[in-house]
């Protein structure tokens, strides 16, 4: 059995304790022991963070031990492993002291906002012998796995050109229990670590690390930045274009991709996959083979595997996860640089 505590309740935090509770119940060898937040509400299932989650009434009729000091959680609970879901400044932090407790660690992305607390992370995670995954969910998104896959295998010719666009931040605006750490610069690292990091960790996966990125963005709340954001990727003749704008008022968030093959394009606009084959051919492909509907649910079942299994994940790497931060580095140079390309070495 595989012990289990969720450090951070805010709306992913308690996501991810609703996929706990839903492979323990699927009877996975998983049990929750633990949660832990600084707000005494969220362990409640009473925050704003928590509301209109599936998670909230579980929060309120199950059992667990509660905490408001990971410190204190670590000490106290025999754990086989933590979920790191608090604000992205705390990551490296967090899941270091997880990591040096002797416990396998979950994070959410991003990895962290600099290269450096990357490493300490991988270095807590490869000197106490233990799995660090970190939770780039696109790489276990039914309909970007199978876009990575054809990128990949050629299926459809070579992928040409590719535009990824994800935005909206009504939730956010709606969410006063964040207490804006997501929209301040220095804390939540603005659109480019919040939401773009998505595509860009996607782009890095499935083309590897561009030579270059040119990107422009601009700033929309007072203590962020690049809260609008369009960048271009330089991978050999490939033409990769995205663009992300969390400065939305009133949208809800949305998310999607246009891919341009040699034989085939394809287009995801958030709910259903339509490939077009030439000439006027159009089909919805089947994704069941890449898993649950359910990204995060896949991404918390792989980690839990490797760690049953004694294996480090394979799908999605530490080392990647800090390449990632690298390339959003970049991609925050260029920006705030009006735009001028920027040489990745």
């Amino acid at each position: 059995m595989i012990n289990v505590a969720i450090c951070g309740l805010g709306r992913m935090g308690s996501y991810h304790l609703g996929i706990y509770e839903r492979l323990m119940d699927e009877g996975f060898d998983v049990c929750v022991k633990a949660i832990c937040d600084v707000e005494k509400d969220a362990l409640d299932g009473l925050s704003t963070a928590t509301m209109n989650q599936a998670s909230q009434r579980h929060i309120s009729t199950r059992t667990y031990a509660k905490y408001t000091s990971l410190d204190e959680m670590l000490q106290n609970e025999e754990l086989d492993a933590v979920d790191v879901v608090t604000p992205t400044f705390l990551h490296s932090e967090c899941a270091v002291k997880v990591l040096g407790s002797g416990r396998h660690c979950m994070c959410e992305k991003p990895m962290a906002l600099d290269e450096a607390e990357c490493r300490a992370m991988i270095d807590a995670a490869v000197k106490n012998g233990k799995v660090l995954m970190i939770g780039h969910c696109l790489r276990f998104w039914r309909e970007y796995i199978w876009l990575h896959d054809r990128a990949v295998d050629g299926t459809y010719g070579e992928l040409r050109s590719a535009y990824f666009t994800r935005g909206g931040f009504a939730d956010h605006v709606n969410n006063p229990s964040w207490h804006d750490w997501i929209i301040t610069a220095e804390q939540g690292g603005g659109a480019l670590f919040d939401q773009h990091i998505h595509d860009s960790d996607f782009i890095l996966w499935t083309f590897s690390m561009p030579e270059s990125v040119t990107v422009r963005g601009r700033k929309y709340f007072p203590k962020s930045k690049n809260d609008i954001v369009s960048a271009q990727y330089a991978c050999g003749d490939k033409i990769l274009t995205a663009h992300d704008n969390i400065a939305y008022s009133a949208l809800p968030f949305s998310y999607g991709y246009t891919a341009d093959f040699e034989r085939a394009s394809a287009v995801f606009d958030g709910q259903k996959l339509t490939v077009y084959e030439k000439p006027q051919n159009s089909f919805v492909p089947a994704l069941s083979c890449y898993g649950d509907s359910d990204a995060y649910y896949n991404e918390i079942k792989y980690f839990l595997s490797c760690i049953k299994d004694g294996r480090q994940p394979t799908r999605c790497m530490p080392v990647e996860s800090m390449d990632t931060v690298k390339l959003v580095r970049a991609e925050e140079h260029s920006a705030d640089n009006g735009g001028v390309p920027f040489l990745i070495k």
